[in-house]
């Protein structure tokens, strides 16, 4: 049976909310090229020197040299300032702890769980990976909540995967102009009306069209997220979705002033992919959940969907004109029909990459694919790594070496190389 549009949720104990990985958030952490940046460089060094900690120099000059990557790349977080004592992880190393990168328990040593090394090796790609968070990211959740909260939670019988509920809850919404949600829909409606473990998709749909009809309606519910802070932590939630490709962050003119309203839409170009995702039954293990979506391949849609979006850019006919002007032929196969080569930025567009001969490769269409979704990465010396999913296909036609041209720039090869794994 549904909730009547009069019900009004009854907080089940005090101080009850979601959180999302840490009390003091840093929203920019939870871009894929600062959280999986920061991820890389923690590998590199547990690898480099095991028993190195956090608060050591090595650590520091990682973190420095990522601050100085993310200077011209859009993203605005002070990661060269967080070193020593007070280092980034002993403030914020829930973002990891949380998606289970790293150990809950760290005592201040560099070291990566099992999926975390996967995820840092590129052995899990960026779009397995967040597919794998949306299906283990759950509430409670011990690296991020205490003892005393897990328990309150569990008392009374709670248990979510927030990341997975707000799909469902927007694939619910029938009328494609209105799958969204807002920061505040989420504040007022759906964190509340969580706290009621009998709450269905269609529930939390219905309220959310009631209060876009009466925004009154909420007026005596709960209010869950009392503080600025919490505001920006729910937001979190809707950031993580948006920066991996389900939801598209846009500000929307509300009256004749310039006020606007962020909304974060449903993606309605990976339907089908976050579908089959859904229809996967959630679990803890991240390890377990990983193979099975990689054993799926629903991701590889994913990637390939984005991949195409991504391309649909003013200045790509140009871009792609200049960078065969430049090789005449594909840097990888050598193919030189035309009809089937592109130009792939080496930096993202997305984080500033420049629309120039020095920041691209001309690649065949699907050599292109397995670039931009981070199965093909190319290292400053022109060697050429696979993805354990693409040398299964690819390993016999893909030489271990290329040679770069003198026209690059190897910075954005290192960039490309130290931050980014696709998208």
């Amino acid at each position: 049976m549904t909730l009547p549009r009069t019900f009004i949720p009854v907080l089940p104990f005090p101080n009850f909310k979601w959180k999302w990985a840490c009390l003091q958030c840093t929203e920019g952490i939870n871009d894929p090229v600062v959280l999986l940046g920061v991820l890389f460089r923690m590998r590199h060094l547990e690898n480099e020197n095991r028993g190195l900690r956090y608060s050591s120099p090595e650590f520091a000059e990682q973190m420095q040299e990522l601050s100085r990557d993310l200077e011209n790349s859009g993203v605005n977080v002070n990661i060269a300032g967080r070193t020593g004592e007070r280092n980034l992880i002993r403030n914020s190393g829930q973002y990891w702890k949380a998606l289970g990168l790293i150990p809950v328990q760290s005592h201040g040593v560099i070291e990566l769980t099992s999926f975390g090394k996967r995820v840092a090796d590129r052995d899990i790609s960026q779009s397995e990976f967040a597919a794998t968070t949306i299906q283990t990211f759950s509430l409670p959740n011990s690296a991020i909540q205490s003892s005393e909260e897990c328990n309150a939670w569990q008392a009374h019988h709670l248990h979510l995967y927030p990341l997975r509920l707000l799909l469902e809850i927007l694939r619910d919404i029938a009328d494609e102009s209105q799958k969204y949600i807002t920061k505040d829909e989420l504040i007022k409606i759906i964190i509340p009306l969580s706290s009621y473990p009998n709450a269905t998709v269609e529930d939390y749909v219905n309220f959310i069209h009631w209060y876009r009809e009466e925004p009154s309606l909420v007026n005596s519910w709960p209010n869950c997220c009392p503080s600025a802070n919490d505001h920006r932590i729910a937001r979190e939630f809707l950031l993580f979705l948006s920066n991996y490709g389900y939801l598209e962050a846009v500000h929307v003119p509300v009256d004749v002033t310039v006020h606007k309203v962020e909304q974060f839409k449903y993606n309605m170009a990976l339907d089908d992919e976050i579908r089959s995702i859904l229809s996967m039954p959630p679990g803890t293990s991240s390890i377990e959940i990983a193979d099975a979506i990689h054993d799926s391949d629903v991701t590889s849609d994913i990637e390939r969907i984005r991949v195409q979006a991504n391309r649909r850019r003013p200045n790509q006919a140009r871009f792609r004109r200049d960078i065969l002007g430049h090789y005449e032929r594909c840097i990888i196969t050598n193919v030189t029909m035309p009809e089937v080569l592109e130009a792939a930025h080496i930096k993202p567009y997305k984080y500033h990459g420049e629309d120039t001969a020095a920041n691209g490769f001309c690649l065949r269409m699907d050599i292109h694919q397995l670039f931009d979704a981070g199965h093909l990465r190319i290292a400053v010396n022109g060697e050429v790594h696979l993805s354990g999913r693409a040398r299964q296909d690819y390993g016999a036609l893909i030489p271990p070496r290329i040679f770069l041209p003198e026209f690059v720039n190897l910075d954005f090869v290192r960039w490309r190389w130290e931050n980014y794994n696709g998208l």
